[in-house]
Protein backbone atom coordinates (compact mmCIF):
# COMPACT_ATOMS: atom_id res chain seq x y z
CA UNK A 1 0.00 0.00 0.00
CA UNK A 2 1.18 3.50 -0.70
CA UNK A 3 1.96 6.15 2.20
CA UNK A 4 -1.41 8.04 0.93
CA UNK A 5 -3.67 8.45 4.01
CA UNK A 6 -5.68 5.23 4.14
CA UNK A 7 -9.85 6.43 3.76
CA UNK A 8 -10.40 5.18 7.44
CA UNK A 9 -8.20 7.69 9.05
CA UNK A 10 -8.68 10.99 10.18
CA UNK A 11 -7.30 14.16 7.40
CA UNK A 12 -4.18 15.08 9.90
CA UNK A 13 -2.85 11.48 9.31
CA UNK A 14 0.75 11.41 10.18
CA UNK A 15 3.56 11.35 7.77
CA UNK A 16 5.74 8.47 8.00
CA UNK A 17 8.66 8.07 10.18
CA UNK A 18 12.25 8.88 8.71
CA UNK A 19 14.17 5.88 8.10
CA UNK A 20 17.35 4.99 10.67
CA UNK A 21 20.44 8.03 9.70
CA UNK A 22 18.22 10.45 7.63
CA UNK A 23 18.23 13.23 10.16
CA UNK A 24 22.00 13.02 11.29
CA UNK A 25 22.42 13.33 7.43
CA UNK A 26 19.98 16.28 7.39
CA UNK A 27 21.73 17.92 10.30
CA UNK A 28 25.31 17.33 8.46
CA UNK A 29 24.16 19.01 5.63
CA UNK A 30 22.65 22.16 7.58
CA UNK A 31 25.66 22.12 9.25
CA UNK A 32 27.77 22.58 6.29
CA UNK A 33 25.48 24.93 4.79
CA UNK A 34 25.44 27.67 7.15
CA UNK A 35 29.37 26.87 7.62
CA UNK A 36 29.96 28.02 4.08
CA UNK A 37 27.03 30.98 4.98
CA UNK A 38 29.34 32.55 7.95
CA UNK A 39 32.47 31.50 6.06
CA UNK A 40 30.88 33.76 2.83
CA UNK A 41 29.78 36.30 5.49
CA UNK A 42 33.06 36.97 7.14
CA UNK A 43 34.77 37.25 3.52
CA UNK A 44 32.31 40.08 2.77
CA UNK A 45 33.21 41.65 6.08
CA UNK A 46 36.92 41.60 5.19
CA UNK A 47 36.74 42.97 2.02
CA UNK A 48 34.06 45.72 3.16
CA UNK A 49 36.72 46.68 5.67
CA UNK A 50 39.72 46.82 3.43
CA UNK A 51 38.20 48.65 0.64
CA UNK A 52 38.13 52.11 0.16
CA UNK A 53 36.68 54.74 -2.34
CA UNK A 54 38.50 56.25 -5.21
CA UNK A 55 37.53 59.99 -4.97
CA UNK A 56 38.66 60.65 -8.35
CA UNK A 57 35.86 58.12 -10.01
CA UNK A 58 32.96 58.91 -7.48
CA UNK A 59 33.78 62.48 -8.74
CA UNK A 60 33.89 61.51 -12.44
CA UNK A 61 30.61 59.35 -11.58
CA UNK A 62 28.81 62.19 -9.99
CA UNK A 63 29.04 64.77 -12.69
CA UNK A 64 28.47 62.14 -15.05
CA UNK A 65 24.94 61.65 -13.52
CA UNK A 66 24.47 65.34 -13.02
CA UNK A 67 25.05 66.45 -16.59
CA UNK A 68 22.61 63.47 -17.73
CA UNK A 69 19.90 64.36 -15.61
CA UNK A 70 20.53 68.25 -16.35
CA UNK A 71 19.10 67.48 -20.03
CA UNK A 72 15.33 67.51 -19.24
CA UNK A 73 16.27 71.54 -19.02
CA UNK A 74 16.26 70.94 -23.09
CA UNK A 75 12.40 69.56 -22.91
CA UNK A 76 10.90 71.93 -20.09
CA UNK A 77 10.14 74.45 -22.60
CA UNK A 78 12.91 76.81 -22.20
CA UNK A 79 14.42 78.34 -25.70
CA UNK A 80 17.87 77.23 -26.83
CA UNK A 81 18.94 80.37 -25.84
CA UNK A 82 17.92 80.52 -22.02
CA UNK A 83 19.17 76.97 -21.74
CA UNK A 84 22.72 78.33 -23.21
CA UNK A 85 22.50 81.21 -20.93
CA UNK A 86 21.91 79.20 -17.95
CA UNK A 87 24.87 76.87 -19.21
CA UNK A 88 27.14 79.90 -19.45
CA UNK A 89 26.43 80.56 -15.83
CA UNK A 90 27.26 77.53 -14.52
CA UNK A 91 30.25 77.01 -16.13
CA UNK A 92 31.33 80.82 -14.95
CA UNK A 93 30.19 79.73 -11.61
CA UNK A 94 32.84 76.87 -11.66
CA UNK A 95 35.59 78.86 -13.08
CA UNK A 96 35.11 81.72 -10.12
CA UNK A 97 35.07 79.08 -7.53
CA UNK A 98 38.33 76.93 -8.81
CA UNK A 99 39.86 80.68 -8.89
CA UNK A 100 39.05 80.74 -5.00
CA UNK A 101 40.11 77.24 -4.44
CA UNK A 102 43.74 77.95 -5.78
CA UNK A 103 43.65 80.94 -3.59
CA UNK A 104 43.16 79.01 -0.72
CA UNK A 105 44.83 75.63 -1.08
CA UNK A 106 48.39 76.78 -3.05
CA UNK A 107 49.42 79.34 -1.16
CA UNK A 108 52.24 80.68 -4.05
CA UNK A 109 49.44 80.55 -6.48
CA UNK A 110 48.56 83.43 -8.40
CA UNK A 111 45.18 83.28 -9.97
CA UNK A 112 43.98 86.70 -12.65
CA UNK A 113 40.54 86.60 -14.19
CA UNK A 114 40.24 88.64 -17.87
CA UNK A 115 38.15 91.58 -17.54
CA UNK A 116 35.22 89.85 -19.22
CA UNK A 117 35.34 87.22 -17.01
CA UNK A 118 35.83 84.28 -19.47
CA UNK A 119 39.33 83.28 -18.62
CA UNK A 120 41.04 82.18 -15.81
CA UNK A 121 44.57 81.85 -15.15
CA UNK A 122 46.21 80.12 -12.31
CA UNK A 123 50.31 80.21 -12.08
CA UNK A 124 52.03 77.95 -9.69
CA UNK A 125 54.92 76.17 -8.74
CA UNK A 126 55.18 73.10 -9.94
CA UNK A 127 55.73 71.57 -6.97
CA UNK A 128 52.47 72.52 -5.44
CA UNK A 129 51.03 70.22 -7.72
CA UNK A 130 53.17 67.33 -8.69
CA UNK A 131 54.88 64.85 -6.14
CA UNK A 132 58.79 63.82 -6.09
CA UNK A 133 57.35 60.79 -8.70
CA UNK A 134 56.60 63.36 -11.39
CA UNK A 135 52.55 62.24 -10.45
CA UNK A 136 49.88 64.37 -9.07
CA UNK A 137 50.40 64.93 -5.46
CA UNK A 138 47.74 63.03 -3.59
CA UNK A 139 46.39 65.97 -0.87
CA UNK A 140 45.51 67.44 -4.12
CA UNK A 141 42.10 65.32 -5.39
CA UNK A 142 39.97 68.23 -4.07
CA UNK A 143 41.88 70.85 -6.83
CA UNK A 144 41.38 67.95 -9.19
CA UNK A 145 37.78 67.34 -9.03
CA UNK A 146 37.60 70.91 -9.11
CA UNK A 147 39.54 71.19 -12.18
CA UNK A 148 37.80 68.67 -14.22
CA UNK A 149 34.00 69.94 -12.89
CA UNK A 150 35.01 73.24 -15.04
CA UNK A 151 35.99 71.41 -18.09
CA UNK A 152 32.71 68.69 -18.24
CA UNK A 153 30.38 69.37 -21.05
CA UNK A 154 27.00 71.53 -20.79
CA UNK A 155 24.11 71.72 -22.26
CA UNK A 156 23.91 74.64 -25.19
CA UNK A 157 27.05 73.82 -26.29
CA UNK A 158 28.68 75.67 -23.76
CA UNK A 159 32.61 73.91 -23.28
CA UNK A 160 35.44 75.34 -20.72
CA UNK A 161 38.97 74.93 -22.83
CA UNK A 162 41.96 74.43 -20.86
CA UNK A 163 45.62 74.85 -21.22
CA UNK A 164 48.02 72.94 -18.82
CA UNK A 165 51.07 74.57 -20.01
CA UNK A 166 55.17 74.06 -18.20
CA UNK A 167 57.51 76.92 -18.10
CA UNK A 168 61.23 74.99 -19.54
CA UNK A 169 62.99 78.30 -19.54
CA UNK A 170 66.90 77.76 -19.32
CA UNK A 171 66.18 74.05 -18.82
CA UNK A 172 68.05 71.65 -20.91
CA UNK A 173 66.25 68.57 -20.49
CA UNK A 174 62.58 68.34 -21.19
CA UNK A 175 61.49 64.93 -20.27
CA UNK A 176 60.44 65.08 -16.71
CA UNK A 177 58.51 68.56 -17.65
CA UNK A 178 56.62 66.29 -20.28
CA UNK A 179 56.08 63.77 -17.80
CA UNK A 180 54.60 65.61 -15.37
CA UNK A 181 52.05 66.92 -18.27
CA UNK A 182 51.05 63.86 -19.37
CA UNK A 183 50.60 62.86 -15.59
CA UNK A 184 48.04 65.81 -14.89
CA UNK A 185 46.22 65.34 -18.10
CA UNK A 186 45.63 61.82 -17.46
CA UNK A 187 44.66 62.59 -13.84
CA UNK A 188 41.89 64.77 -15.06
CA UNK A 189 40.10 62.83 -18.14
CA UNK A 190 40.17 59.96 -15.11
CA UNK A 191 38.14 62.41 -13.11
CA UNK A 192 35.97 63.25 -15.69
CA UNK A 193 37.36 65.65 -17.54
CA UNK A 194 36.87 65.27 -21.62
CA UNK A 195 39.92 64.83 -23.34
CA UNK A 196 39.26 67.11 -26.25
CA UNK A 197 38.97 69.99 -23.94
CA UNK A 198 42.72 69.49 -22.70
CA UNK A 199 45.95 70.90 -24.51
CA UNK A 200 49.19 70.38 -22.56
CA UNK A 201 52.16 71.84 -23.79
CA UNK A 202 55.75 73.38 -22.94
CA UNK A 203 56.24 77.01 -22.47
CA UNK A 204 59.72 78.13 -23.00
CA UNK A 205 59.10 81.66 -22.40
CA UNK A 206 58.06 80.65 -18.60
CA UNK A 207 60.31 80.02 -15.64
CA UNK A 208 61.21 76.08 -15.35
CA UNK A 209 59.40 74.72 -12.70
CA UNK A 210 56.11 77.11 -13.21
CA UNK A 211 52.49 75.26 -14.04
CA UNK A 212 50.13 78.03 -15.32
CA UNK A 213 46.76 77.08 -16.22
CA UNK A 214 44.57 78.19 -18.40
CA UNK A 215 40.84 77.98 -18.76
CA UNK A 216 38.45 80.04 -21.37
CA UNK A 217 34.90 80.25 -22.11
CA UNK A 218 33.84 81.38 -26.00
CA UNK A 219 32.18 84.44 -26.09
CA UNK A 220 28.35 84.69 -25.56
CA UNK A 221 26.16 84.30 -28.99
CA UNK A 222 22.70 83.50 -29.43
CA UNK A 223 21.63 80.44 -29.66
CA UNK A 224 18.28 80.39 -32.48
CA UNK A 225 15.07 78.04 -30.70
CA UNK A 226 15.05 76.13 -33.74
CA UNK A 227 12.02 74.78 -31.91
CA UNK A 228 13.60 73.87 -28.56
CA UNK A 229 10.70 75.97 -27.18
CA UNK A 230 7.08 75.18 -27.24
Amino acid sequence: MSQDRPPNQPFFWPSPAPAAGEDGQGAGALTVYLGVFILLLGFFILLNAISHFHDQKVGAVLRSVDQAFSMPRLLSGDSGEKVHDHAMGDALQAMSSLGDLVRSEVALARVETSADGLALTATMPADALFGSGGGVRTDRVALLDRLAGALVPRPGGVQVAGEMLMGIKGQGETGPAVARMGALARALVANGAPAAALSIGLEPDDPAGQVRLVFRLPPPKAVASDGGGR
